[in-house]
């Protein structure tokens, strides 16, 4: 049911670079007493109970620096009884050891109960969230509601091909409702700037191949936006506490979250401002 791999930025040379293109096939790493391992089993628990025919989801991003927001937020998700939540990446500022540890009582406190997978942003410290966080990318699936999650690690602002090729390894099987999710949002006509160019048009191509795919999740700006991207809608949600842009050329400037909802085979997104 479970499928992860972890990525590292330590090091230089050949060597590394063959050691992560192997990890992306070795088997699973269980990352015990990390909220990804806790999460995995709650959603397990939860995909049980859940209908086959109608669930959600939410999704939310850059929440750090106002704790007061988060709080919000995920009062507002807990609202809709979601499956569980993604969040974008960007929970603290330097992704310290007390940042960390902050960010998972507000969890504790405001949502417990309900699985929580984080994606790794640009402001987290690898070391602590691989400890306390879990794998920097990773896939999960719930066989019987057709469901996958394919996060990825971009957070430096590029997608290496080892990342492309985890992900293609992963759509290659993927069910009917698939997601794809990383930190950072590609360059394209209308996201330009606070985005990223290498492997953009690879990921496209990824995307555009792959008929399951049925959305895209990015964080990063501070703001919220959708459009179009290798055929499938696309979102950056960025609004869970960090603080709103000045100005954009596109998006709103909101506090928010975002619902997924599938109902009997068809996706919907509702964007859900925090009051």
């Amino acid at each position: 049911m479970w499928s992860t791999a972890e990525t590292t930025t330590q090091g230089r040379g050949p060597l590394i670079g063959l050691l992560l293109l192997l990890s992306l096939f070795l088997p699973a790493v269980s990352y015990a007493d990390t909220l990804y391992h806790r999460s995995s089993a709650q959603l397990e628990e939860r995909s049980r109970h859940a209908a086959t025919d109608d669930y959600c989801f939410v999704v939310m991003g850059d929440s750090r620096g106002n704790d007061v927001v988060f709080k919000k937020a995920l009062t507002a998700a807990a609202g809709f009884n979601p499956l569980f939540i993604l969040h974008g990446g960007d929970y603290s500022a330097e992704g310290g050891e007390e940042e960390t540890a902050s960010f998972l009582k507000l969890l504790q406190r405001h949502i417990p109960g309900i699985p929580v997978f984080v994606v790794p942003g640009n402001h987290e410290n690898p070391k602590f969230f691989t400890k306390e966080i879990g794998p920097s990318y990773f896939a999960f699936s719930v066989p019987r509601l057709g469901l996958k999650v394919v996060a990825l690690d971009n957070s430096n602002e590029a997608l290496s091909p080892a990342e492309l090729d985890y992900l293609s390894k992963e759509l290659a099987s993927a069910p009917g409702s698939t997601f794809v999710a990383m930190h950072v949002p590609p360059e394209t006509k209308r996201w330009r700037g606070h985005s990223f160019t290498k492997g953009a048009a690879e990921l496209e191509q990824v995307i555009a191949a792959a008929p399951t795919v049925r959305g895209l999740f990015f964080a990063h700006s501070h703001l919220y936006d959708e459009t179009i991207f290798g055929g499938v809608p696309a979102f950056i949600s960025g609004g869970a506490g960090a603080p709103l842009v000045w100005m954009s050329r596109y998006g709103e400037r909101v506090n928010h979250i975002i619902v997924v909802r599938v109902k009997k085979g068809k996706v919907s997104y509702q964007m859900v401002q925090l009051k």
